[in-house]
């Protein structure tokens, strides 16, 4: 609630209104929220305010939106290396949507991964996918399932952790 007295003379407050503030019938929140359950633990958004809000799911986009998006940060990446990596992250937020991986793949770890190759290009895509998927390394049959679908779809990937490198 709104205190009357200190918005005196101000639009939108109306004593009729009992010392609101009156919205704009075209007024409009967007909320972002993680996908419920593990690995986010946080609340399940729609259990939480469905009964307020018209909430609606939106998925990641089409292939030819997401390459128009990641064209926009990533410039200078090749055309055939944005697609090979969209190709990739698809088949994995596939494996998400079917319980083989917990974590869903989403355009946010995508656009980080364009940014890394635009602002650090004499990094490689290995050092721009380990920034994102370094995680992973930790359990040996996901990181050796995400290295072959990079693979699979034409992406120079690393083949060995970095940690086992590192400790030969």
């Amino acid at each position: 609630q709104y205190h009357a007295a200190s918005a005196e003379g101000s639009s939108g407050i109306n004593a009729e209104y009992g010392g609101l503030v009156r919205c704009h019938p075209n007024f409009r929140v967007i909320f972002l929220a993680n996908r419920p359950g593990f690995p986010f633990l946080g609340n399940d958004f729609y259990a939480v305010m469905g009964d307020l809000l018209s909430c609606h799911a939106i998925d990641n986009p089409e292939f030819e939106s997401e390459m128009a998006l990641l064209r926009r940060y990533g410039p200078n990446v090749s055309e055939q290396l944005l697609g090979q990596l969209v190709r990739a992250f698809g088949e994995l937020r596939a494996m998400s949507d079917s319980g083989t991986f917990l974590y869903p793949y989403s355009t946010r770890e995508l656009v980080n991964i364009v940014k890394h190759l635009q602002a650090y290009p004499e990094d490689g895509v290995t050092a721009a996918l380990c920034n994102v998927l370094d995680f992973e390394q930790q359990d040996g049959d996901i990181w050796d399932t995400i290295v072959s679908i990079f693979h699979k779809n034409g992406v120079p990937f690393g083949a060995k952790p970095v940690t086992d490198i590192a400790q030969r």
